[in-house]
């Protein structure tokens, strides 16, 4: 372990998403101008590999000889469904091997002090253990992590309830989470077999997690559950913008108020659906400016579309507009939610996918949006009607002034010192757990 008489060897891992890839930089990146100190470098597929360089970070491209693999993964065309998870998650798993197998080749050639890995970086865990690493978990989606006694999350969006019959739906829907799981590694059992993989620990916690740290990249003050475990934190919302690139947004004084209208950098199946409704609701309140962005941050550049009341661009960052907005319409991803927090923007949230729905609810409770299903227009407008009717913002004002409370980095950094300070302790504890 670290004496600290030398640097920090510091390896940060995750899949080339912007959801996933962008927080965990911000995480990193003070760490960046600490020289004398860190030695960073950035493991992540091939489509971000000149993202993470113009940061200043060195970086090791996973999977270089397939450099669409991750993305084939995550892109669906379609809305996802039981069937659809179940594919991603088994080509996740042909993946799984070899990405293994080249983060321990990695990790030979230069064995870093500590790992940080994005929660969906499920091979670190695997070499970590072998190699005798210490790692810390950042999950932008704390309430992905299963809970035992409340209700679950990625079941459709789920409102907590308090009584008997609520309790008993609870704990159906975390059943059928669990056994979901179970059933779908029964069907990968060989491979997971190979990889000497169990699910659960003998806590009943999930395994993909870190045993020293897990660091929850979001807000304790949105959040309904308490029930997460020892070794979690609460870091704080990483939804800085990281690169000052976009296309710059100038607002049109004529119109009345401002709304920009984003579903984020995936969900490939929907942007048509997100210019449609950009598109009515424009025709329908002319005296409103409509601003699309399609996430495209590789197409920044192209042509925008300009007409009348709506604008089109292919990419624009959240730092870049929403200081300059009135409101937002988007499809509940974490960086888009936080960022509305952060600038004090009323939102309507329609979910698409995933977590979406889970943050629609815990924004919904906090009363800092409404929430519209995708499939009606009829409740689209009805959501858009009420957030620009209603006057008082006081919760949304509270949560923005909460949001500077947290410093996500200085609690990376804390957490670094506390477990390579522990070294052996840690060493034995890894040996204990593989022996388990």
């Amino acid at each position: 372990m670290n004496t600290y008489k030398k640097k920090i060897k510091l390896a940060v891992v995750a899949p080339p998403f912007s959801g996933h890839l962008y927080p965990i930089l911000e995480l990193a990146l003070p760490l960046l101008k600490e020289k004398d100190k860190y030695d960073i470098c950035v493991y992540t597929g091939f489509q971000k590999e000149e993202v993470v360089k113009k940061l200043g970070f060195s970086v090791k491209v996973l999977l270089r000889d397939k450099p669409t693999a991750f993305e084939k993964i995550s892109d669906t065309d379609r809305q996802t469904n039981p069937l659809i998870a179940y594919k991603q998650f088994k080509e996740n798993m042909g993946l799984m091997p070899e990405v293994i197998k080249e983060i321990e080749a990695f990790f030979t050639e230069n064995k870093p002090d500590i790992v940080l890995a994005d929660f969906i970086a499920v091979p670190v865990g695997f070499v970590c253990r072998k190699f005798n690493i210490p790692w810390i978990t950042s999950i932008p989606t704390p309430f992905a992590i299963e809970n035992k006694t409340t209700t679950p999350a990625y079941v459709g969006g789920l409102y907590p309830r308090n009584n008997f019959f609520f309790k008993l739906r609870d704990k159906l829907a975390r059943s059928l989470v669990r056994n979901f799981k179970r059933l779908v590694c029964f069907i990968l059992r060989k491979q997971l077999k190979e990889l000497n993989f169990t699910l659960y620990n003998e806590n009943g916690e999930e395994n993909i997690y870190s045993p020293y740290s897990i660091l929850g990249l979001g807000m304790k003050e949105l959040e309904f559950r308490n029930d997460f475990p020892s070794q979690f934190s609460w870091a704080g919302p990483c939804c800085s913008s990281l690169f000052q690139d976009s296309v710059k947004f100038i607002n049109n004084e004529n119109l009345e108020k401002t709304i920009f209208l984003t579903n984020g950098t995936h969900l490939k199946w929907a942007k048509k659906l997100i210019i449609d409704i950009a598109r009515e609701l424009s025709q329908k309140y002319s005296q409103y400016l409509f601003v699309v962005s399609l996430g495209s941050y590789l197409e920044r550049g192209k042509e925008i579309i300009k007409k009348n009341n709506l604008h089109i661009y292919h990419y624009l960052d959240y730092d870049e507009i929403l200081p300059k907005i009135d409101y937002v319409i988007h499809h509940g991803g974490a960086g888009i939610l936080y960022s509305c927090i952060k600038y004090n923007k009323p939102a309507v949230i329609i979910p698409h996918d995933y977590d979406q729905f889970d943050y629609g609810v815990r924004a919904d409770l906090a009363e800092i949006a409404f929430v519209a299903k995708l499939k009606s227009r009829k409740s689209i407008l009805k959501a858009f009607d009420k957030m620009i009717n209603k006057r008082e913002w006081s919760n949304l004002e509270k949560l923005s002034k909460d949001f500077n409370n947290y410093f996500p980095s200085e609690l990376l950094e804390k957490e670094i010192n506390r477990i390579l300070k522990g070294g052996e302790q840690w060493k034995f504890y890894l040996q204990e757990q593989q022996d388990f």
